[in-house]
C-alpha cells in the first residue's frame, strides 16, 4: 500500500508539474499578447502560426527536461547511478535543444517582430524573448534601409547586446545620409552593447560630433528624447 501511495504522489506531481508548464508557455505564446489591434488576414495567420510553433517547441523540451531532473531527484537515495545518468541526459536534451530548435524558435519570434500590432512601447518584445539567436537574422535586415522595422531591430540588437551586430551599426552611425533617428538608435544600441569595436565606433563618432553640425543634431535629439 505504502509504495502504491509514493508512486501515485509521483504521477500526481508529474501531472502538476507538466500541467504548470503547459499553463506557462501557453500564457507566454497566447496571440492576444502580439495582436492588440485588428490586422489582415495574413498577418494575423503569421502570428498564430509563430505561437504555434513557438509554444510547442518550448514545451515539449522544458517537459521532457523537468520530467528527467524530477526522476533524477526521486532516484537520487536510491541508485546515484541512475540518478546522474538521468541528469546528465536532461543536460543532453537541453543542449540539443539548444543548438538545433533555438534557432527555429528565434526565426519564429522574429516572424512575431515583424507581424506584430503593439504600441511602440512593446515592439521589441519579441526580439528579447528569442534572445541572442535573433541578433544574426535582424543583422541581414538593417542592411536593408527600405526594411520597415529597421529603427526597431536597430534597437533591439542593443537590447539583446548582440556584439556582431556592432560593425554594422557603426557604419550605419558614421554615415550622414542616415536619418537622425536611425544613428540615435544605434548610437544608443552600440553604448548597449559594450564590447572594444562599439567603444572604437562611439569614439569615432565622437570625434565627428565635435566637427560637423549634422552630427550633432544627433546628439541633440537624443538628449531631447533623454535617451541616454
Amino acid at each position: 500500500m505504502k509504495k502504491l501511495l509514493e508512486i501515485f504522489f509521483i504521477v500526481l506531481v508529474l501531472l502538476i508539474a507538466n500541467a504548470c508548464l503547459f499553463l506557462f508557455w501557453w500564457i507566454l505564446t497566447e496571440p492576444s499578447n502580439y495582436l492588440w489591434e485588428a490586422v489582415s488576414t495574413e498577418r494575423e495567420h503569421q502570428v498564430l502560426s509563430a505561437c504555434s510553433k513557438i509554444f510547442w517547441s518550448k514545451y515539449y523540451t522544458w517537459t521532457i527536461v523537468s520530467n528527467l531532473l524530477t526522476f533524477s531527484f526521486l532516484f537520487y537515495y536510491h541508485n546515484k547511478v541512475v540518478s546522474l545518468s538521468l541528469t546528465g541526459l536532461a543536460v543532453c536534451v537541453y543542449l540539443t535543444s539548444w543548438l538545433f530548435f533555438d534557432p527555429y524558435v528565434a526565426k519564429n519570434y522574429v516572424i512575431l517582430f515583424e507581424s506584430q500590432e503593439v504600441s511602440a512601447a512593446f515592439i521589441t518584445e519579441p526580439i528579447k524573448q528569442g534572445g541572442i539567436m535573433t541578433g544574426e537574422l535582424l543583422l541581414e535586415r538593417i542592411a536593408d534601409a527600405d526594411y520597415p522595422r529597421r529603427y526597431y531591430a536597430i534597437k533591439a540588437l542593443g537590447e539583446i547586446r548582440y556584439a556582431p551586430a556592432a560593425e554594422r551599426l557603426g557604419k550605419i552611425l558614421l554615415n550622414g545620409k542616415e536619418t537622425e533617428k536611425i544613428r540615435g538608435a544605434c548610437y544608443i544600441s552600440l553604448k548597449a552593447i559594450r564590447s572594444d569595436l562599439s567603444s572604437k565606433y562611439l569614439l569615432l563618432f565622437s570625434q565627428l560630433v565635435l566637427k560637423n553640425e549634422k552630427d550633432r543634431q544627433v546628439i541633440q535629439r537624443l538628449e531631447k528624447e533623454n535617451a541616454y
